[in-house]
């Protein structure tokens, strides 16, 4: 499908990533943007960036009620980013499994990083099935094809997010309606590991990201690093993961 003069609805679009796909969405010529974020108060400024083109909706999108809320308004959509998402608890070992207190903390991040974007689309596709076109973009990670073993949790429901987005392709087979996932690489944000040149601002990881869905690829690889560590994983899985391992046991090498 085309960016141009799609009407795209945005989760977690009030920073980073998700307002840089905002900011894009209206570069490419989208007729409207619906942008949300858990917090309403920092959606005035979003909305800014054109008020003829953007509308602001509060989404937590583990809140049925909320999502239910605002797909009823929203049933133009012919475009959905899922990006909202979360990272995990801010102690370290909350995010293991082993070392955690209990599975509480990777309960909900499998919530919202997995089964919410699952409902997001639920409410989406039917009508974009009718209409016999659309598309969706799951932000996932480079995280969604191994373990970081500092964020476990987040990694494993970033997998499951993945093969999500593959089983509803298959659901989606000749329907004229599209959807990929996209395993994020280095991206210049708030939650960025390193501050480097090499990180690509927001803006550049969604211009990557509609070229290759316009070009019609479903497994895209954005943002800095992300093809060449594909490419490293899939040439030795096994050496790659130990390699993880032992970054994780010795933090100071973890960028060696």
């Amino acid at each position: 499908m085309k960016i141009e003069g799609c009407v795209a609805l945005v989760t977690g679009s009030n920073r980073g990533i998700g307002l840089g796909f905002v900011k894009v969405l209206l570069e490419r010529g989208a007729r409207k943007v619906y942008a949300t974020a858990r917090d309403p108060s920092s959606l005035p400024d979003v909305v800014a960036l054109d008020p003829s083109r953007i509308s602001g909706f509060a989404l937590d999108i583990d809140d049925e009620a909320q999502r239910n809320s605002v797909a009823e308004q929203t049933d133009d959509t012919s475009l959905l980013i899922n990006n909202a998402g979360i990272s995990g608890s801010e102690n370290e070992d909350e995010r293991r499994f082993l070392r955690a207190s209990s599975l509480e903390n990777a309960r909900q991040v499998m919530e919202t990083d997995c089964f919410s974007p699952i409902e997001m689309c639920r409410l989406y596709l039917p009508d974009m099935i009718k209409r016999g076109e659309g598309g969706v973009i799951n932000i996932l990670s480079i995280g969604a094809i191994f373990c970081l073993p500092s964020h476990a949790s987040y990694c494993a429901a970033k997998g499951a997010q993945a093969i999500m987005t593959m089983g509803l392709r298959a659901d989606l087979d000749g329907t004229g309606v599209d959807i990929a996932g996209v395993y994020t690489g280095g991206v210049r944000t708030r939650m960025s590991a390193r501050d480097t040149p090499m990180l690509l601002t927001p803006e550049e990881h969604a211009r990557e990201v509609f070229d290759a869905f316009e070009a019609g690829e479903r497994h895209i690889f954005a943002g800095a690093g992300a093809p060449e560590m594909r490419d490293t994983i899939l040439a030795d899985p096994g050496a790659f993961e130990q390699r993880q391992i032992e970054r994780f046991r010795n933090p100071e090498k973890a960028w060696d």
